[in-house]
């Protein structure tokens, strides 16, 4: 067997350069490059990052991902990787070249799918380089590359201060509004509600990054796909419609008919909890309901949203102890031991202890200021939880 050196790396990375095709993602001050030998590949991330990250092809950046779909390179990755490294954890194999450069081997199995995902990614230090080299599909492979450009893109942000939140959030009634919660709860039912109303503007759907901006709190979006349950969608005519009529959707939409059958056989109640979903972009969800997307915003409202089928109407609770406000924000932060390829948080010099020690400071400086109210609602509620939540954003201005 061939050893692999640092110079063989370095050439796989040019040839990749050399090869492909290249776009620079730059958003909020931060920079990310991407290189790849599928041309569609860098179409379809600039869909999917549309609406906040800027394509341009400028050079250098602040890191870069390179995708490699040649097979050669992948066996001979592999082969190395899992002769000479040890295990990184129960499905990765790490094995370190030099001082800068390592080489990571990943195989996982799906066996409800009956299927191996097999990857290997070559960690570059000097200009935060990563190569990810795959042996699957085009499919496979934005799946792969697009989870390392999400989390390198993240870890950007995170190096400058914005701290990572579950949340859906937009700006409504002037408002810049937070929404928490857990699975099921109805943070993006919450946020439809309020997009559906004239004068809301599109912040997030999934993920906010929260930062002290010195006399606010900060929030910024970041892109991800929305999933709309059933539940959601049956309050909404247009949504329902939008069902009826599109085809050119950028994923794959469960058909009219069955979404048909599904309302009509299935009790009220159960409609929230169906696994079926329509998946739109962000720009598709900001584009449905006719609404700009906001990148950043203060953050004045945190809402705390819970489900509860048996309301006839909602149910709005302030929030005012400053440890329950606490418990509420830190269960929605993202810490990074949650993120897959944790691997890129090689590159950065800060840890979950040193966020987590970030998020303690921002709340603690903020958490007097910003109200927050627990909401409890069922899809019945939505007009009754708007004009609680009308109620609490004027009453935020009043006071500020």
């Amino acid at each position: 067997m061939e050893p692999i050196t640092a110079r063989d790396l370095q050439q796989m990375f040019a040839d990749v350069a050399d090869a492909g095709t290249y776009g620079c993602f730059e958003y909020q001050g931060s920079s990310l490059g991407l290189f790849s030998e599928d041309a569609d590949l860098l179409k379809w991330f600039s869909m999917f990052f549309g609406g906040y990250f800027t394509v341009t092809t400028n050079e250098p950046t602040d890191a870069a991902v390179y995708s490699s779909r040649d097979p050669a390179v992948f066996g001979r990755l592999r082969e190395w990787a899992t002769s000479q490294g040890g295990p990184r954890s129960a499905f990765e194999t790490e094995c370190a070249v030099d001082a800068q450069h390592r080489i990571i081997y990943s195989r996982e199995v799906d066996e409800a799918k009956g299927k191996v995902e097999e990857n290997c990614f070559v960690l570059s230090q000097p200009g935060r380089r990563v190569l990810v080299s795959s042996s699957g599909t085009l499919k496979d492979r934005q799946k792969t590359v697009k989870r390392s450009l999400r989390n390198m893109m993240k870890l950007l942000f995170m190096e400058k201060g914005w701290l990572p939140f579950h949340s859906a959030t937009c700006i409504w009634n002037e408002t810049g509004i937070c929404i928490l919660g857990g699975k099921f709860a109805g943070k993006t039912s919450t946020l439809v509600n309020l997009l559906a109303r004239p004068g809301a503007r599109f912040v997030s759907n999934d993920t906010v990054f929260l930062r002290d901006g010195g006399t606010r709190l900060e929030g910024c979006g970041f892109p991800n796909k929305a999933g709309l349950r059933i539940g959601a969608l049956v309050t909404y005519p247009g949504l329902v419609d939008w069902i009826e009529k599109t085809t050119d959707s950028f994923y794959p939409q469960i058909d009219a008919e069955t979404f048909r059958d599904i309302v009509a056989t299935t009790p009220g109640e159960e409609l929230g909890s169906r696994d079926e979903k329509i998946v739109l972009l962000s720009t598709e969800v900001a584009e449905l309901f006719r609404v700009p997307i906001e990148h950043v915003t203060a953050i004045e409202l945190f809402l705390v949203v819970h489900f509860d089928p048996s309301l006839e109407r909602s149910r709005l609770v302030p929030v005012t102890d400053p440890e329950l406000v606490r418990a509420h924000l830190s269960a929605n932060f993202r810490s990074l031991d949650k993120e897959k390829q944790d691997f890129l948080q090689q590159f950065f010099d800060f840890d979950d202890s040193t966020l987590h020690a970030a998020v303690d400071a921002l709340l603690l400086k903020y958490t007097s200021e910003v109200a927050v109210q627990e909401l409890y609602q069922n899809a019945r509620t939505n007009e009754h939880s708007a004009e609680l939540i009308r109620q609490v954003t004027q009453h935020v201005h009043q006071s500020a």
